[in-house]
């Protein structure tokens, strides 16, 4: 996993309304955040990185996950109940009948201030949603430029390395790395932190969602998004790229035994040639607990799924009704740790009837 540069420019805008760890780095393109971005893309992590966000409170209590309502003036074009239901054509912009060139530029600020809602807008740089309480939706970002290793939108103040402040949800959009060089892009991921996704379509960048520097306190729902057509660059076992289409790398528990990481209906395509792999648990940058991985598609090489215990403990992690391609190294491996606490009606993906339900697949 991998950026974009931070430092947008420009006044407010009518779209924006309601205004209210151990590493450091100065700047998104800075010192350590540049070296937790870039490991997420390295063989090495096989975490997160936006320049200077203002200060903001700690995080508040957060309600419990659930879906992410549509945007207000979605079309009659219904969102997808399955992964292996999704198509370009069923989130994103373009089932609300939009496109990237439709919208009207974002003017306002790179670093967006707590309470913000920015809505229908073309964004031209990289996102720092640190302050929290944030809402993008029916937009597209689109960058022109991005800072090696970095995500194009992250929730993490990497001045301080605190996670969002609060919850923060981006919903009926697209981020698209087509307008960035092929390095550049491979190098980048569409979303690093914590937050709620829905019915995003993530392409050509080196990979899709990483939750990341996710503190203890905010749920997370990731559902019904289309991650695909990821890119990567250089030789994987030297100084290249590795892709992931979502993963996870801590998620913790301790603080809320009742907080959830619910990953639901998405599909996932890890393609570009040097994949990690569709969906990738792996316990890099903290313990992991609480994550339901249910009625996904997930394709691509590497292997669809992988479930890592590396450097902490995870736990109560379930795998449900989810379906594989089958392709590159397998449907699922299991490397450390106690494996899923559920795995059932996990399927390859066959084609028949609304189920999808090939083969099965059993517990790696």
């Amino acid at each position: 996993m991998a950026g974009a540069d931070r430092t947008g420019t420009g006044d407010a805008h009518v779209d924006v309304t309601g205004c209210a760890g151990a590493l450091r780095g100065r700047r998104w393109a800075g010192g350590a955040a540049l070296m937790v971005g870039l490991c997420l893309m390295t063989s090495g992590c096989t975490g997160s990185g936006p320049g200077p966000a203002s200060g903001s409170s700690p995080a508040s209590g957060s309600s419990r996950p659930s879906a992410v309502s549509p945007s207000a003036g979605a079309s009659s074009v219904a969102a997808p109940t399955s992964g292996w239901a999704i198509t370009q054509a069923n989130v994103g912009l373009r089932r609300l009948g939009l496109n990237c060139t439709s919208l009207p530029a974002y003017r306002g600020p790179s670093t967006v201030l707590a309470g913000t809602t920015i809505s229908g807008r073309l964004i031209s740089t990289g996102l720092d949603l640190s302050s929290g309480s944030i809402t993008i939706e029916r937009s597209c970002i689109r960058p022109t430029k991005a800072a090696p290793g970095m995500p194009i939108v992250g929730t993490t103040n990497y001045n301080s390395m605190r996670p969002a402040a609060g919850r923060v949800i981006i919903r009926d959009s697209e981020i698209d790395g087509t307008l960035l060089d092929a390095r550049t892009a491979a190098q980048a991921t569409g979303f690093i932190g914590v937050a709620d996704l829905a019915r995003n379509y993530i392409h050509r960048l080196g990979s899709g969602i990483g939750i990341m520097n996710a503190g203890s306190e905010l749920d997370s729902v990731i559902e019904q998004n289309y991650v695909t057509g990821l890119v990567a660059e250089g030789d994987p076992a030297k100084d290249g790229t590795h892709s992931d289409a979502f993963t996870v790398r801590d998620f913790d528990v301790s603080k809320r035994a009742d907080r959830t990481l619910v990953v639901r209906n998405n599909r996932f395509d890890c393609d570009s040639g040097s994949d990690t792999g569709a969906l990738f648990i792996q316990t890099y940058s903290g313990r992991i607990g609480n994550v339901l991985v249910e009625g996904n598609l997930l394709e691509g090489g590497g292997y669809q799924l992988g479930l890592n215990g590396a450097n902490y403990p995870y736990s109560n992690v379930r795998a449900l009704n989810n379906r594989f391609s089958g392709t590159g190294w397998g449907p699922a491996y299991l490397q450390g740790g106690k494996g899923w606490t559920r795995w059932e009606n996990n399927h390859l993906h066959g084609d028949g009837d609304v189920r999808a339900q090939g083969a099965a697949v059993n517990h790696p």
